[in-house]
C-alpha cells in the first residue's frame, strides 16, 4: 500500500508543476478560437453573400421604363361634321432595349399608329371601355411592328397622356 501512496503523491506533484497542464488550457483556447471563427465566417456568408434567390426576393418587382410619344392628331369618323382626335402616348415596359427600338423605328410605328387611330369612331372613344380598348389595340399595334422589325416588343401597356376629340 506504501507504493500506491507514493504514486499519488507523485501525480499530485505532477500535476502541481508548470508546465505540464498547459496543454490542456491550449486545446480548449484552440477550439474556442475555431468555433468563433466559423461563426464569424457563416455570419458573413449569410449577410454578405448568401444565395441569389434571396437577394432576388427583396429586390422587389423588376423597375419599370417610360417613354413619351409625340403628339398625333388624326380626323375620325363622326356623325354630323368631321371631328378629330388628338393623342399623346407614353409607353411602360420592364426592357430599355425597346424604347430604344421604339426611337430606331418610329417612323414605322408611328404610321401604324396613325393607321389604327384614324380608323375610331366617336361613338365608341366616348366611353372608358372605348379608352381602355384603344389603348390595348394600339399596344398590340406597336408591338406588332416591332415584332415585324425583329426588335425587342415586350411592351406592357399604352398610357393616355392626353386625349382630345373635337
Amino acid at each position: 500500500m506504501a507504493e500506491r501512496e507514493v504514486n499519488l503523491e507523485e501525480d499530485q506533484e505532477a500535476a502541481q508543476e508548470p508546465g505540464k497542464g498547459g496543454g490542456r488550457k491550449w486545446l480548449i483556447l484552440v477550439l474556442l478560437l475555431v468555433i468563433v471563427a466559423g461563426g464569424a465566417g457563416a455570419a458573413a456568408f449569410f449577410l454578405l453573400g448568401g444565395d441569389g434567390d434571396e437577394e432576388a426576393a427583396e429586390a422587389g418587382p423588376p423597375q419599370r421604363f417610360y417613354h413619351g410619344m409625340e403628339p398625333m392628331t388624326v380626323n375620325i369618323e363622326a356623325p354630323g361634321r368631321i371631328r378629330y382626335l388628338r393623342v399623346e402616348l407614353g409607353l411602360v415596359t420592364h426592357d430599355p432595349e425597346v424604347l430604344e427600338a421604339v426611337q430606331t423605328h418610329r417612323p414605322a410605328v408611328r404610321n401604324d399608329l396613325l393607321g389604327l387611330l384614324a380608323e375610331q369612331r366617336y361613338e365608341s372613344l366616348n366611353t372608358r371601355e372605348g379608352k381602355d380598348a384603344l389603348a390595348e389595340a394600339l399596344r398590340e399595334a406597336i408591338i406588332s411592328a416591332l415584332r415585324q422589325r425583329e426588335a425587342p416588343h415586350a411592351v406592357e401597356a399604352v398610357l393616355f397622356h392626353e386625349l382630345v376629340m373635337q
